[in-house]
């Protein structure tokens, strides 16, 4: 006769919804203060600097011009931030944490916003506001590279939101059902429907059907009871044990729905975020680099 594998204990999921917060919470990482820190100490004393330079009002050469220093400044800030998609996907034998890499991602990239609103003195944002879509490509497309940077940033933080809240979903979820993340959730579903099957060699039509038509179910527990009665007595033990192993199947099937469509959800948040990326860098180059190449090394002629 084969026997159900134990399932874990009553005690064992009323524990793991007690405590599921502290079980899969992310250990602290140093480098969010750190980061925190250097960027706010960055950006004071760019603004003091800048605070001097109104105040002086003296004229700069291009490459002096403490204006042109903070665009300048707010570009590397950006690639700088980017290199957190380098250090994850590409290049992971880079030294740190990816999490501290996260980290510097997310407050170099507030940084950065302020940074460039310093570079035109606040423009676009308290005066010298967009009247028309053609506003966004004068300066070499400085206004569009601005609030690209905004749109970008914003987006991030969005997403981050969005991320931890998927994360206690998964983590709920992980700690709730009895056996863990996606992985050892399917290894138990197969090792469930393996054991149904197993019970149901050799026995009666009815038993069969009934296992077979659940077994195809995905979200539904099965009712077992309209079931047992037309069972011979021979078959009624294994029947209960087969009905088990289906109630737990079923359970762990929304588990594991709810955890892929938390997991489909994030990728596609990161794509779309991505994506988003890419555009921004683009217009944010384009502008960065035709004011090097006009103002600051003279490579170009001016318009």
């Amino acid at each position: 006769m084969s026997s159900l594998p134990k399932s874990p204990s009553q005690a064992n999921k009323m524990a793991g919804q007690q405590t599921y917060k502290k079980l899969w919470r992310a250990p602290a990482s140093r480098g969010k203060w750190f980061w925190l820190l250097g960027s706010g100490a960055l950006y004071l004393f760019l603004f003091a600097w800048s605070a001097y330079a109104i105040h002086k009002g003296q004229d700069a050469e291009p490459a002096l011009d403490p204006f042109r220093i903070f665009g300048i400044c707010a570009f590397a800030l950006v690639l700088l931030s980017a290199s957190y998609s380098l250090r994850r996907r590409f290049v992971r034998a880079l030294p740190g944490k990816v999490q501290n890499w996260l980290w510097m991602h997310t407050w170099l990239g507030i940084i950065t916003i302020l940074v460039a609103l310093l570079h035109e003195n606040y423009a676009y944002i308290t005066h010298d506001f967009v009247q028309s879509a053609g506003d966004l490509i004068q300066a070499k497309a400085g206004p569009a590279a601005l609030f690209a940077l905004i749109f970008l940033v914003l987006s991030g933080i969005t997403g981050r939101l969005l991320d931890q809240w998927q994360t206690r979903r998964l983590a709920y979820e992980a700690a709730t059902n009895g056996v863990g993340i996606v992985q050892g959730v399917k290894e138990r579903i197969t090792i469930l429907e393996e054991t149904v099957e197993r019970l149901c060699a050799g026995k009666s039509a009815p038993f069969k059907g009934y296992c077979i038509e659940h077994l195809a179910q995905t979200r539904s527990a099965p009712d077992s009871a309209s079931y047992q009665t037309a069972l011979p007595s021979s078959e009624r033990h294994d029947f209960q044990r087969a009905a088990e192993a289906l109630k737990e199947r079923a359970n762990l099937l929304v588990s594991l729905h709810r955890q892929q469509r938390a997991q489909r959800f994030m990728r596609r948040w990161r794509t779309i975020h991505i994506i988003l990326a890419s555009a921004a860098l683009l217009i944010i180059s384009y502008h960065s680099i035709m004011e090097l190449l006009i103002t600051v090394f003279h490579i170009l002629p001016p318009d």
